[in-house]
């Protein structure tokens, strides 16, 4: 095995790619790096304090992920988001995900731990349903959302539908800005998954499923709204 400088070198650079991948990932799904932004290698090496092969790498795992498009001649930037990117990704959430709601109200069913998580998120979720709109509910309430959603998918028992799933994640986090710039939206929202928490929590798995199919179909149209309101730079109308 070897231990030497060289080694330790790459063991370096690997740790380092793998900061700038979460770092550039968490953006993106943050919306803080815009669809369509440019990605340029010196940029990020300014940016992160990395040299340019951690910065590769990471764009190349990015891209690889979808999240990154890597033009030749043109370097890197942003993916950008067309209608058709955002129905597929849709269409194909509404196929798994039910899917995956009905094993997670199974297995809440049998497991008192997972139904007092359950039950504890469904009370945060009606303790910010009371509070007044403002940008630190908003924020609350994704974070509940997020480990809600996270929480179907460690309760999903076939192993290939929660690894996919979880590969989604990403592209759904990015698409939350459009469908949530309405703040209503975050209103109905809440109701929504206080919603699929009833319908999970009383065991009836046809209603957990049919809970978050409505959840999807609301937030697709939604986004589909909000971008024919007039779509941001990186938002692509006819892809």
């Amino acid at each position: 095995m070897t231990t030497g400088p060289e080694s330790s070198g790459l063991a370096t650079d690997l740790s380092k790619a793998d900061l700038v991948h979460r770092r550039l990932k968490e953006e993106i799904e943050l919306g803080e790096l815009a669809p369509g932004t440019p990605l340029s290698e010196l940029w990020l090496v300014e940016r992160t304090g990395a040299s340019r092969t951690p910065v590769r790498e990471a764009l190349r795992r990015l891209a690889a992920e979808g999240l990154v498009d890597l033009v030749p001649r043109q370097g890197a930037r942003v993916s950008r988001v067309s209608l058709q990117s955002v129905r597929d990704l849709f269409d194909f959430r509404s196929l798994l995900e039910p899917a995956a709601m009905r094993q997670a109200t199974e297995a809440a069913a049998a497991d008192p731990e997972l139904r007092r998580a359950f039950t504890a998120m469904r009370a945060e979720f009606a303790r910010i349903q009371r509070r007044a709109p403002s940008q630190t509910r908003s924020r609350a309430f994704y974070d509940v959302a997020d480990r809600f959603d996270w929480a179907i998918i460690g309760a999903t028992r076939n192993e290939h539908l929660r690894r996919t799933i979880a590969e989604l994640r990403p592209h759904t986090a990015r698409l939350r800005n459009l469908s949530h710039v309405d703040p209503q939206r975050v209103e109905v929202s809440v109701a929504e998954h206080l919603d699929m928490c009833d319908a999970l929590l009383a065991g009836d798995a046809d209603a957990a499923a049919a809970s978050i199919a409505e959840h999807l179909a609301q937030s697709l149209r939604t986004i589909f709204r909000n971008l024919a309101r007039g779509p941001g730079e990186g938002l692509d109308l006819l892809g």
